[in-house]
């Protein structure tokens, strides 16, 4: 259910861009690129409804995307009863610790000379 789900937002989310990437702008915007599209579609059903209509949709659109996304997070995700709380298991449940690498040792910046560390040496008396 879950990638049922994660799959229709992958998939508003492309016609969201599409949507807004079709509707007309001030000038002549992305669409002249694409061969005039938006010029299409107010042909077809007239400029003024086809700009009312593609912002009721692109606004709808992005409202269920944000609404679906709430509610996936909300009931889809895995959650861990602890102390009478509920909260989310951390991906890393039951993984190894990583093991801590040495840092490297980095050369000097350019134009500046490294100065040679000077070993203690025993006194002679």
């Amino acid at each position: 259910m879950f990638a049922f789900i994660s799959i229709l937002l992958v998939l508003a989310g492309v016609l969201l861009i599409a949507a807004v990437l079709i509707q007309p702008s001030k000038g002549q915007g992305l669409t002249a690129g694409m061969g005039g599209v938006s010029g299409q579609i107010s042909g077809m059903f007239g400029a003024r409804r086809t700009t009312d209509f593609l912002q009721k949709f692109t606004i709808g659109l992005a409202i269920g995307i944000f609404v679906v996304a709430i509610l996936v997070n909300k009931f889809f995700l895995p959650t861990v009863t602890t102390g009478g709380t509920d909260e989310r298991a951390p991906i890393t449940t039951g993984a190894a610790k990583p093991v801590a690498q040495p840092l490297p040792q980095s050369a000097p910046a350019q134009g500046t000379q490294a100065q040679p560390q000077q070993q203690a040496q025993p006194q002679q008396k």
